[in-house]
């Protein structure tokens, strides 16, 4: 079902495969729930554990919601910078996703990042409502 919600982790018309292979690095999605709370509000959670407040950018353009932030390499400590790691999987880079949405009011934007998860309320543009015209 079709709720005038949709959502990418690269620019339109792009796949995450041919961003890469054109950028040659690498972008990686933020993993999000979207939904509309009780007040009628669409609310986004976003996951991302680790990063702090000035990591993370949140901006709302022609009905585009992006969501990025960015992880520098970061060394244990102790390591030096010829370390053989054994195991990496904790990704690094940037890690981006933009959700469009057709009926959001870029005017009344919250955001919140607590706990690894980032909270992004976006109030809903008002239905017109049918009415009649007197005519003098």
């Amino acid at each position: 079902m079709y709720y005038g919600v949709k959502s990418s982790c690269c620019g339109p018309g792009e796949s995450l495969a041919w961003r890469q292979a054109r950028d040659q690095e690498t972008t990686h999605p933020v993993p999000v729930d979207v939904f509309e709370n009780k007040e009628g509000e669409y609310v986004i959670r976003a996951s991302l554990p680790g990063f702090r407040r000035e990591d993370v950018q949140v901006e709302f353009e022609d009905g585009v919601l992006t969501i990025a932030a960015t992880r520098h390499e970061d060394r244990a400590e102790g390591a030096a910078p010829t370390t053989r790691y054994y195991l990496q999987e904790r990704a690094q880079g940037r890690f981006e996703r933009r959700i469009q949405f057709e009926k959001a009011s870029g005017e009344a934007i919250r955001a919140e990042l607590k706990d690894g998860v980032l909270t992004v309320t976006l109030a809903r543009l008002k239905e017109a409502q049918p009415r009649s015209i007197t005519i003098e």
